[in-house]
């Protein structure tokens, strides 16, 4: 019996370390990093994403990605995924005036759980709301990762990257679209 809880241990420990050593992928979207600007032409990487977010916002799926200066967008990957936030930008846009979700500080959208958003909604709603806000990071992930991997851009420039584009999303927001400062509050523009 001993044998077996000992081997049950092991087996056990093992199982999570394998868990925690494939999860380190993923840590990133929970670590909040300061942005190194340092590799980065960020006037113009600035100028990009007010164009992209812009464009998403009006929902143009399609938007000339030649009138970017010099940051290569030029990928199947970064199209599709301007073009699926576009296509996607109604039912986000529905999800800010609703107070539903904020644009987080890391460049991400986070539905704002809370008891007044559980009343207004039914389950079926939220299991919904869910898919629309992962399919959204997902793709605002793959536009991130894209571009600094388009450009040649070390790893270490990603968190600019983000805060480039949170930063130039802030400026797309309409008034009472909540979002996350920098120091990490909640507020309405």
């Amino acid at each position: 019996m001993v044998f077996r809880k000992s081997t049950f241990s092991i087996s056990l420990g093992a199982f999570l370390l394998i868990v925690v050593i494939s999860s380190c992928g993923t840590i990133r979207s929970f670590v909040r990093i300061a942005p190194d600007y340092s590799a980065l032409p960020q006037e113009e990487l600035m100028r990009t994403a007010q164009y992209i977010e812009e464009k998403i916002w009006a929902g143009e799926r399609e938007p000339d990605l030649s009138k970017v200066t010099s940051v290569n967008l030029d990928t199947p990957q970064i199209k599709q995924a301007i073009r699926t936030r576009a296509v996607r930008h109604e039912l986000i846009k529905d999800l800010l005036e609703k107070g539903f979700v904020y644009e987080q500080n890391n460049g991400l959208i986070a539905i704002q759980r809370n008891s007044a958003y559980k009343r207004s909604t039914t389950r079926q709603q939220r299991d919904k709301n869910a898919l629309v806000v992962m399919g959204e990071n997902s793709d605002r992930w793959t536009l991130y990762e894209g571009i600094m991997k388009a450009n040649n851009y070390p790893p270490k420039s990603l968190s600019a990257i983000q805060d480039t584009f949170y930063r130039a999303r802030i400026q797309c927001l309409q008034q009472g679209h909540k979002y996350q400062t920098p120091e990490g509050n909640i507020v309405q523009k």
